[in-house]
């Protein structure tokens, strides 16, 4: 799907169109309206690759609140998710079998598996996941680290590799782990580059619920990952009034010049000194 932008006389940094294998966006869904959802797909949906139901919402959603936000999201091409702290909440009560069942019953496109809370092994987590690919038919998204951001380079590196393993379609990288106060673990994020196919791994962006976050640090961060892994990086939790800052900023027009691919460097600017 491609579509027509206004001003093509000034021509920016163009972007593989959807369906997307990289560069994907991830916009997190703290219970949008349906009114509010079908505007900001209408809108941009053509930036949005994925979209997560946050948390436990969808346990408190009406089913049919929650049946009318994954049509409208399938409508646009737009895959969709749960928070991964449900199937945690889930999985501690004992019931991930009929967890899993629902979640193929609704129609989302992928569950997600994480262990924000958790604490099992690595070998459960593998067990969990292999069952949702192979006893449920679920895509799973796997999800490595802790809100609290105590893993350290071997530990996240190793949980990485075990939900690929597992048969997890993509990964998510928990932002906590990797970009805590003004600190951004830039050796960790390099030795998962090196590793790992950047298109499988999805880098979370903080988000400002969580202690020491506010919108600038999030944009910074932002910016410091498309400058060091290019347009191409997949990003997730981009809220809905973010997603037009986000792909100015994957283009370098986001009135900054760091991305020395993006518009404002190709057109002549000088790229901007960090402080």
């Amino acid at each position: 799907m491609d579509i027509e932008t206004a001003f093509t006389a000034i021509p920016l940094p163009q972007r593989e169109a959807k369906p997307r294998s990289k560069g994907i966006t991830m916009m997190i869904d703290w219970g949008l309206p349906v009114g509010l959802q079908t505007d900001v797909v209408e809108t941009s949906g053509y930036y949005i690759d994925m979209a997560k139901i946050a948390g436990s919402i969808v346990g408190i959603m009406p089913r049919t609140t929650v049946e009318k936000k994954l049509a409208i999201y399938r409508g646009d091409d737009i895959s969709t998710s749960q928070g991964g702290l449900f199937t945690e909440l889930a999985y501690m009560q004992g019931n991930i079998d009929p967890f899993f069942e629902e979640m193929a019953a609704l129609g989302f496109s992928a569950v997600e598996v994480s262990d924000n809370l958790l604490n099992w092994s690595l070998a459960e987590k593998k067990k969990t996941i292999k069952r949702a690919v192979e006893d449920f038919g679920l895509r799973v998204l796997g999800e490595v680290g802790k809100k609290e951001g105590v893993l350290d380079d071997d530990q996240f590196l190793a949980d990485l590799e075990v939900c690929f393993e597992a048969g997890a379609a993509k990964v998510f990288l928990e932002a906590y782990e990797l970009f805590s106060g003004d600190k951004i673990r830039g050796e960790l994020i390099a030795a998962i580059v090196d590793r790992f196919p950047m298109e499988d791994v999805i880098f979370e962006l903080p988000v400002i619920i969580l202690p020491g976050v506010n919108k600038e640090f999030k944009h910074k961060v932002t910016a410091w990952m498309v400058k060091e892994l290019g347009t191409d990086v997949n990003l997730a939790n981009v809220e809905w009034d973010e997603i037009w800052v986000t792909e100015m900023v994957r283009r370098g027009a986001g009135g900054e010049s760091s991305h020395p691919e993006g518009a404002y460097q190709l057109a002549g600017f000088e790229p901007e000194q960090e402080a």
